[in-house]
């Protein structure tokens, strides 16, 4: 890969200055001391301290809980004792409990595994020092970025470490009823929730008094994932606002004058799950959380999974944040039963949610593996093969974007043969060097003919196209973390190629770029979390380091090989929602779940990528979470409308229509005769 002005030698500088404030806390001589006299710094000062059983307590005994009690009585004709047993045992299924020595034993456990399948857990200190010098003051939030269920175990790890309270951490039922395992969790601080409330209101309020309570009157504070969910495709999603509404309630009805929150990002060099959720991408269901398959995943313990980093962000104050547009005062005349958000609170916390994400983001680790498959990915896109030495000095060059769009890059330019050699060998699962050139490494696939079909979540794909799906979405999931710093690039790019094709070839008019570029980003607001409201990305910043890799002279565009590896990052993404909008215009129904729309798409690709023609179609566009992600942003941007019972969906056709137009001319720029699956459909299963 070459640029149309010459480069100067790459600055290590900037990055391995931020990358060294890392430490790696399970180096040998530098482990957690998990015996010491543990005397945490708390997250809110109080004259007395509740613990876990007094929390409870104080839940149940509250004046507003006493009310709600008194409302749900009445309405079942029950008496206030008995309903009161009912809360008071639903406050024991979600309650949090804390035993230090579990903590030291797990910890330890943590230290021996780490040490034997890890190349060091990186923590930057730096931040996580600040951090704890600004405890005490009022409740704060930890909210992790979610991408493996080592997340939320980490951080209590380092917490201890660090002499930081241990917060109360937000888990799933399916954890609880894990024999042993449930437990556990509880004495490490997890607090348990149903994944649904549907139907049973008095959990709901119940729950959400607890929750208040735990932000309000305790001290720990409280850790929860703002996605909802693990990201099963490495990618940050669209942040859900219900837990964040809950704990952010104390703020709104005065009850604390303000609440932190503290954005914490998790980067590793392989995921624990990578299988797993290729799989569960293509439809094949996710085993359901045992004690016996925890165990069973221990033989994770004979493999490599490199480097882990965690970071965190800047703490958010809640009340700058909002800022005045909050308006506390009216709602003390409202009793604490009836307190409700309003419709301009609710956007607000939305705003906020989106900051916590973006911010997350921003801090997440670009390892080499993650340029690697970028740059692989850009090489099956060329049909031209990639060896070692290409694939260094294409690193160091990529490195250098990511660097100058601000990202922080965990690879060190002065080693970086020994580098890409190790990083290719801990994912020898995906990739291999095979001749000197880089390959994928032939998949043992999971055999379809065992699968239960009633079981599966889409449709159900043949032997042949599991083959050629899962290499393609293991590679894609490490190329989707570089996407927060990249798409907006390409939608430049895409926006300058536009403004080609309708003739103009020397100086693009910068407001026209701008509309194309704002264009994209509607189109896919939902996939990416491009901007933020504390600090936005320009296009005027952007438009610089293009021009710094020759891409722009001025405002003239010109074509080149990183503006076509910018091109090659976007395309799968345009594949989704072309592919996506195709298939709902062949659905024979009028109105139709999103079930439905993604067993039609996932039919229609498979044909294509089993076919001679491969037109603007990738393995991407199988993907299950990707799909509803665009159908979202149809449902966003108006081309399809949900029913009254919010189950099914209406097209729009005139805006669907457009779409699509809009969606064929973007694919219709792609350099690309087609993507990549001619070396896919060579490559041999062990199956």
């Amino acid at each position: 890969m070459t640029t149309s002005k010459p480069l100067n030698k790459p600055d290590d500088t900037t990055s391995w200055c931020y990358m060294n404030d890392f430490q790696n806390m399970v180096e040998k001589g530098k482990e957690p001391d998990m015996t010491k006299v543990y005397n945490p710094k708390v997250a809110q000062e109080f004259e007395k301290y509740l613990n876990p059983t007094t929390l409870k307590r104080h839940v149940v005994r509250s004046e507003k809980m006493q009310k709600i009690i008194d409302i749900y009585a009445k309405a079942e004709k029950r008496t206030h004792a008995d309903v009161e047993r009912q809360v008071r045992d639903i406050l024991d299924e979600i309650g949090l409990e804390r035993s230090v020595v579990i903590l030291r034993w797990c910890g330890i456990a943590i230290t021996a595994i780490a040490k034997r399948i890890t190349s060091g857990i990186f923590v930057n200190s730096k931040n996580l020092n600040r951090v704890r010098d600004g405890l005490g003051k009022n409740p704060v939030l930890y909210l992790p970025s979610h991408r493996s269920y080592l997340d939320f175990i980490l951080m209590s790890y380092i917490c201890f470490h660090y002499n930081i309270e241990i917060p109360g951490i937000a888990a799933g039922m399916d954890f609880h009823a894990m024999f042993g395992m449930g437990k556990m969790l509880r004495k490490t601080g997890a607090f348990f929730m149903r994944r649904s409330f549907s139907g049973d209101e008095l959990y709901w309020d119940v729950f959400r008094e607890y929750m208040y309570a735990l932000v309000a009157s305790y001290h720990i504070g409280a850790e929860f994932f703002i996605e909802g969910t693990r990201s099963r495709n490495f990618k940050a999603l669209v942040p859900k606002v219900g837990l964040l509404s809950m704990a952010l309630m104390p703020f709104f009805t005065g009850e604390v004058s303000d609440i932190t929150i503290i954005p914490v990002s998790v980067s590793y060099e392989r995921v624990l799950e990578e299988q797993l959720f290729v799989y569960e991408l293509l439809g094949v269901p996710k085993p359901k959380e045992s004690t016996k398959g925890f165990f069973k995943a221990l033989k994770i313990l004979d493999e490599r999974f490199g480097r882990m980093y965690m970071d965190v962000g800047d703490p958010i104050s809640v009340k700058e944040f909002f800022g005045p547009a909050t308006d506390r005062i009216r709602r003390a005349s409202i009793a604490s039963h009836l307190q409700k958000l309003n419709k301009d609170e609710v956007l607000m916390i939305k705003k906020l949610a989106n900051e916590v994400v973006y911010q997350q983001q921003k801090r997440i680790v670009i390892t080499t593996f993650n340029m690697i498959a970028v740059l692989y990915t850009y090489s099956l896109n060329c049909q031209r093969p990639l060896n070692i030495d290409e694939l260094s000095n294409e690193v160091l060059l990529l490195k250098t974007l990511f660097e100058k769009l601000g990202a922080h890059v965990a690879t060190n330019s002065n080693s970086i043969k020994p580098e890409i050699i190790k990083t290719v060998e801990i994912h020898s699962n995906v990739v291999t060097f095979e001749k000197a050139n880089l390959k994928f490494t032939p998949s043992t696939g999971v055999d379809m003919r065992t699968i239960e079909v009633k079981k599966l979540k889409g449709h159900m794909l043949t032997q042949n196209t599991m083959t050629i799906a899962v290499p393609a979405l293991h590679i894609q999931l490490y190329i989707n973390p570089c996407m927060f710093w990249l798409a907006k690039p390409s939608f430049v790019v895409l926006a300058a190629m536009k403004l080609n094709a309708k003739g103009y070839r020397n100086i693009l008019p910068a407001d026209q770029l701008e509309e194309n570029l704002n264009e994209l980003c509607k189109i896919f607001n939902q996939e990416f979390i491009l901007d933020s409201t504390i600090n936005e990305n320009s296009i005027s910043h952007i438009l610089d380091v293009l021009r710094s890799f020759g891409i722009f002279n001025g405002m003239e565009f010109l074509a080149n090989d990183v503006s076509k590896l910018l091109l090659s990052t976007i395309a799968p993404f345009l594949c989704v929602y072309y592919q996506l909008a195709l298939a709902i215009t062949e659905l024979p129904l009028e109105e139709f779940t999103a079930k439905d729309v993604i067993l039609q798409t996932q039919k229609r690709v498979e044909v294509l990528l089993t076919a001679k023609s491969h037109q603007y179609v990738h393995p991407y566009c199988l993907a299950l979470d990707n799909l509803n992600i665009a159908i979202q942003s149809f449902v966003q941007g108006g081309c399809l409308k949900k029913t009254k019972d919010a189950t099914t969906f209406r097209t729009i056709p005139e805006n669907l229509q457009h779409l699509k137009s809009l969606l064929l001319n973007y694919c219709e720029l792609l350099p690309f005769t087609k993507l990549y699956q001619d070396t896919l459909e060579r490559l041999p299963s062990k199956l």
